[in-house]
């Protein structure tokens, strides 16, 4: 099992106070081995003085995987607070999985369900089915590229029903082992709607870990999401650079 714990004495910049459209990085490789497998993640933060703030952010995984199958459930929230007033708060929660098709095609299957009080976002369902191609698969790492149409059901405040519409999800993925003790993560989603190609979200994220001991490594990283059709009021770009330390028990 592994248990990544963010400490408070985190690098963080983001660019705006509310959330672009969240599209949750489900890609990671986790354990090869059969079996079960799970991990958490957390970070706290509080300020004083000239800025009263607090900031929580927790994730949680859970990984079963067979000799062709692999199924993952990952929820991750966040919650902020900025002189008394709450800044921000949203739950994603994502349940995905994959077959072994063999050769270099696996399926991909997920449906994700996503709430978030700032962008005035009740609920986000996404459903989704497609294609996982490895271009490339080694003892270093693996390219990876997929496509997997989705129907996304949303309902904002003060809407009394959902509204459906279909989005392609195109995504490249990279993990590359640089050396006995560093490891490169890359990844990025694309997510234009089909009726309208211009309304699209959009995410990239770069994690480097970095082996400490056996069973400790330091995590740094960037990421962006983006939603060219965000809610009123609400920015349509976020971007935060990060920096942390996991645990494998």
């Amino acid at each position: 099992m592994v248990i990544r714990i963010i400490p408070a004495l985190v690098l963080t910049l983001v660019a705006a106070t509310t959330h672009a459209g969240t599209i949750l990085n489900a890609l990671g490789s986790g354990p090869l081995a059969p079996g079960w497998s799970g991990g958490l993640n957390g970070r706290w933060t509080a300020s004083g003085g000239n800025t009263e703030k607090v900031l929580l952010d927790t994730g949680a995984r859970v990984q079963w995987r067979g000799a062709r199958d692999r199924l993952r459930w990952q929820v991750s929230g966040s919650y902020e607070e900025s002189d008394n007033a709450v800044k921000a708060r949203e739950l994603v929660t994502h349940l995905r999985h994959n077959r072994d098709l063999g050769g270099r095609w696996a399926t991909v299957a997920f449906a994700q369900l996503q709430s978030d009080a700032f962008q005035d976002l009740t609920s986000r369902w996404l459903l989704g089915a497609g294609a996982r191609l490895d271009v490339v698969s080694d003892d270093r790492g693996r390219l990876a590229v997929g496509a997997t149409p989705m129907l996304e059901l949303e309902r904002l405040d003060g809407e009394d029903a959902h509204t459906a519409r279909g989005r392609l999800s195109t995504f490249v993925s990279l993990t590359h082992t640089l050396s006995e003790t560093a490891r490169l993560a890359a990844v990025g989603f694309w997510q234009p709607l089909f009726a309208d190609p211009g309304d699209m979200r959009a995410t990239a994220d770069v994690t480097l870990a970095v082996d400490v001991t056996g069973r400790v490594d330091v995590e740094l990283g960037a990421s962006m999401q983006y939603d060219s059709e965000p809610p009123p009021g609400v920015d349509g770009t976020d971007w935060s650079t990060y920096a942390g330390f996991g645990i494998d028990l």
